[in-house]
């Protein structure tokens, strides 16, 4: 088991890490128009990641630790009973896989090959001439992320250049109405629900395993830029200004210390640990098979290069996180 000050050490670490997300649209959108190109394949590779390390992170790590599969205390009881020469011995015998990796990974292997199978066809029938185009529905924030592609004529909604070549946020249209729209406040109050189940998950992450911590924090990471980016371009059509913005991302990314402080509580409690990984294992599925999977799909049936720049992000954040998953004994902090 962790002590105290590395459960509360990496974890207000990962919370911090997670949090800059927050501002990074600040930074990032309004170069999007500059540098429209580098832009797409950065957002196209990280909205590959998010869904590669979401569905990853629930299949190889949540679920096995909510039914109790994950064998944390019995490689701990295993070590303990165990002489430092035989240990020793053990971990130059080579590297033990649990078989729940890999029945996960066959989870895995079987989702990606159907998903493959789909964009393939669509490809395919596209090419034949059978559809023009793949008609996909998403929500209002993962089409957000769409209408910020490089590709995409709706761009000037989010950004303008003036006669001078600088930058400004948001259309003429949208600055000339005055008031903040009801939809800015929905997401600031959802972003802020969504953080504090995130911060509540690492703390009891944390207060397992480090390693799991560690997993679920490039999760997080993955699925939280290309989500801020969207919101930060939501706010701004919404009547915020480009401060306000700013703000009101960060403070609902902050909340999550607050599901931070809670879970590490929570978390001597066994029981309530197990429903919080089954809690957010259901969410982060959702996240994404329903918000972002469908969205990659839509935008990689247009241009092979796409599709290529999400396989590329679906594949690393699956690797990184099984290979966590494999030598998660062996981390040592």
């Amino acid at each position: 088991m962790p002590t105290t000050a590395e459960i509360y050490g990496y974890g207000i670490l990962a919370n911090a890490i997670c949090c800059v997300c927050s501002i990074c649209g600040a930074a990032i959108l309004p170069c999007a128009k500059r540098f429209s190109n580098a832009y797409h394949v950065f957002l196209s590779i990280f909205m590959g990641l998010a869904v590669g390390t979401l569905f990853t992170g629930a299949v190889v790590h949540l679920i096995p630790e909510a039914l109790g599969v994950h064998g944390h205390s019995d490689h701990e009881h295993e070590h303990e009973d165990n002489s430092t020469e035989h240990d020793h011995d053990d971990h130059e015998a080579g590297i033990h896989v649990e078989n729940y990796i890999w029945y996960t990974m066959v989870v895995l292997l079987g989702t990606y090959a159907f998903y493959l199978l789909e964009m393939i066809m669509t490809f395919l029938k596209k090419r034949k001439g059978l559809i023009s185009e793949v008609a996909t529905s998403t929500e209002p924030g993962a089409a957000n992320l769409g209408q910020l592609d490089s590709d995409s004529k709706s761009s000037k909604d989010f950004y303008n250049v003036n006669s001078n070549g600088q930058i400004n946020l948001g259309s003429e249209d949208s600055k000339k109405e005055k008031g903040i729209a009801p939809l800015a406040y929905m997401i600031i109050i959802g972003d802020a629900i969504h953080n504090t189940t995130d911060g509540l998950v690492l703390g009891a992450a944390f207060s397992s395993d480090i390693a799991d911590g560690i997993g679920l924090t490039i999760a997080i990471f993955c699925h939280e830029l290309p989500q801020e980016l969207g919101d930060f371009a939501v706010l701004i059509t919404s009547g915020l200004s480009f401060c306000q913005a700013i703000w009101a991302n960060l403070f609902s990314s902050l909340t999550a210390f607050i599901g931070f402080f809670v879970g590490v509580q929570v978390a001597s409690y066994a029981t309530a640990v197990n429903w919080i990984y089954a809690v957010t294992a259901g969410n982060f599925l959702y996240i994404a098979l329903v918000d972002m999977l469908p969205e990659l799909m839509k935008l990689g049936s247009k241009s092979w290069k796409t599709f290529c720049y999400h396989n590329i992000g679906i594949v690393t954040g699956a690797l990184i996180l099984v290979v966590v998953a494999v030598f998660e004994e062996h981390i040592e902090v």
